[in-house]
């Protein structure tokens, strides 16, 4: 198992790989880096797939606390405290030079929480996002999300904690935005059958006990439905997923994701009111440049 710990501020690689592993697992990153915006097809009783939707689920007896709204995972980036990997990547979507801009980055910043950020300020203001973002939100995605493995250890751990040849998917069957298969993967199959356990694991709770508590019962059905697995297949870009185990095996390796920092320099984002000037000769993401 390879772990990271912190130091000083800075998450460490435990131990090295040898060359043949290395070469192996390059050429896995670049797949996974090539087959982004791709849709893809996981049959579940063919491959190990690892996937989550809410902040409660468990796999493989491990937390995967990997959705961007999920707390408990602060970083820093340009001097600020981020709850969450969603609150930055979100203000990615109101990031030029604008005064407008910078006003709803700073109520995003204020809120208690990714989810809030974007529920109540997201959604006010949606009409001012940037007109481009979808050209450079995978790209955006994938930096941000690379900043809190960095400089949050306990969430690189988390990651490194799964078996290494698993498949992590965002799953996003149960949700109705129009980019659900973007970031994630639908398994309408292991829904149904979810659906079925849960139905049942609740009237078994409720007939050995009829006083279980609301809190009990939702741990219960948790545990139970989370158990259910290898059903049916995933359909969807599941870029997050992809943009997990980037960082997973970047974090394996001991080297920086190859992002496409000409593409996000080209962008002029803006954030908190200070223009990110990106590296764009493949130099390590230690030389990003903050013009105020």
């Amino acid at each position: 198992m390879r772990l990271v710990k912190k130091n000083a501020n800075k998450i460490l690689i435990m131990n090295k790989l040898s060359s043949n592993s290395y070469g192996s697992n390059r050429s896995k990153l670049n797949t996974l880096i090539n087959s982004l915006g791709r849709v893809e097809k996981y049959d579940a009783t063919q491959v190990h797939c690892c996937s989550f939707a809410k902040a409660s689920d468990i796999a493989d007896g491990i937390k995967v606390r990997f959705s961007n709204m999920a707390g408990g995972y602060p970083f820093s980036f340009l001097g600020i405290t981020w709850k969450d990997s969603e609150t930055l990547y979100l203000c990615g979507e109101f990031s030029d030079a604008s005064d407008k801009h910078l006003s709803v980055q700073k109520e995003m910043q204020r809120q208690t929480s990714g989810f809030a950020a974007k529920r109540f300020v997201k959604n006010k203001y949606k009409r001012f996002i940037r007109s481009d973002f979808s050209t450079f939100r995978i790209q955006w995605m994938l930096f941000v999300v690379w900043m809190k493995c960095k400089d949050n250890a306990d969430f690189a751990n988390m990651l490194l904690l799964l078996p290494h040849n698993v498949i992590i998917i965002e799953d996003t069957t149960k949700q109705h935005s129009d980019t659900k298969e973007i970031w994630g993967c639908t398994n309408q199959a292991l829904s149904a059958k979810r659906a079925e356990v849960k139905k049942e694991t609740v009237r078994q709770a409720k007939a050995s006990n009829p006083k279980i508590s609301k809190t009990a019962l939702k741990r219960l059905v948790n545990s139970e439905t989370c158990k259910v697995n290898g059903i049916g297949t995933f359909v969807g870009q599941n870029n997050l997923g992809k943009i997990l185990m980037i960082c997973r095996d970047c974090l394996i390796q001991g080297v920086e994701p190859p992002i496409d920092y000409a593409l996000l320099e080209s962008k002029d984002i803006h954030i908190m009111g200070k223009r990110l000037t990106f590296p764009t000769n493949n130099t390590p993401m230690s030389n990003l440049h903050i013009v105020a």
